[in-house]
């Protein structure tokens, strides 16, 4: 049976994105990387760009947890929702850099696939976007 033929139960769904939600706060790449499909798709709605694929992925994390995270000083879960194809979280950041505390909203919709993740929706300032996934910025194509 493959991962796509797989329906989880909003219990499993809601799991899924409670494991990799830890994973990421835990700073644990492989982790995050065992959550996700084959070609995890990544979408900025409020850019109308997006980037895909298991690399880019890895390289997303990668300079998430080493110049991202660093900065993040607090956070709160406002809100999460669960459906069978994604669960959507909604955060205030609390970031410094270089000494300016920023606040930040953001909206993380995980789609499920399956029993993995096959990706984010993530609506937030074009500044957040560009502070979490720094060198692929540039690289976003268009929706």
């Amino acid at each position: 049976m493959s991962s796509s033929s797989i329906i989880l139960s909003l219990n499993e769904v809601a799991a899924l994105g409670a494991l990799h939600a830890e994973c990421e706060a835990a700073q644990d790449l492989d982790g995050v990387m065992t959550t996700l499909s084959d070609n995890p798709v990544y979408e900025y709605p409020t850019l109308d760009k997006q980037f895909s694929g298991t690399d880019n992925a890895l390289r997303f994390y990668q300079y998430f947890f080493a110049s991202y995270s660093p900065n993040v000083v607090g956070g709160t879960l406002i809100g999460q929702w669960v459906n069978e194809n994604s669960v959507a979280q909604e955060y205030v950041i609390e970031c410094s850099f270089n000494g300016v505390k920023e606040t930040h909203r953001v909206l993380g919709v995980l789609l499920v696939e399956g029993n993995k993740l096959s990706g984010e929706r993530v609506f937030a300032s074009e500044q957040v976007i560009k502070r979490m996934i720094g060198p692929l910025f540039d690289e976003l194509i268009a929706l």
